[in-house]
């Protein structure tokens, strides 16, 4: 089948859309088994306590378009976290973006980046920017790392923190896609 993607003579066929799609089980996620721990705490619990923290976290911007656009959320999320926080696109270290398929982090990644798409669908009078590849999905996002179905939030906040820690930057922004057309994202800072 023309369609196939062939890997050393592995032939992964196409998951939606049969046979003439795209989204294959090489450029998609799996759902893994998961969990993650992530404390919580004010200021003064910090102090009381003694606490380490190892990352700010910022209240959340969310969105919500036209469910047919779904795999887009992100890019309403993260432009929402932006104008917030009064900050640019080039100003953000690194970024996680979870991806339950390639394709999908990569239209958020071209639709930040297109000011057509960025007057027509995000109010904005150009394009937000290009998020450079080198910062983005640094160890390889959800595909590598697994999409924890009910973790997954909680595992890219936490992971950009320590990617944040790890390469001694200031902040990164976390965002993901929720079905139904939504999606989240959170302003992470190291402290």
């Amino acid at each position: 089948m023309e369609n196939e993607i062939s890997c050393k003579g592995l032939k992964l066929k196409p998951f939606f859309d049969k046979p003439y799609g795209k989204v294959t089980p090489g450029n998609s996620s799996q759902i893994t088994d998961g969990a993650c721990s992530v404390i919580l705490a004010s200021d003064e619990a910090v102090e009381l306590y003694k606490l380490s923290p190892i990352a700010k976290l910022n209240p959340a911007q969310w969105a919500g378009l036209n469910p047919a656009q779904m795999g887009l959320g992100p890019a309403h999320a993260i432009t929402q976290t932006l104008i917030e926080h009064q900050i640019p696109l080039a100003e953000i270290d690194y970024w996680e973006i979870n991806e339950a398929f390639a394709a999908q982090v990569q239209s958020c990644v071209m639709a930040l980046n297109n000011t057509d798409y960025c007057k027509n669908n995000l109010a904005q009078p150009a394009a937000i920017g290009k998020i450079p590849d080198d910062k983005l999905n640094i160890d390889g996002g959800a595909i590598a790392l697994g999409h924890p179905v009910g973790a997954s939030g909680a595992r890219i906040v936490l992971h950009l923190a320590h990617v944040l820690q790890r390469k001694h930057a200031k902040q990164g922004i976390a965002s993901l896609c929720i079905g139904g057309g939504q999606g989240g994202s959170m302003l992470v800072e190291a402290v």
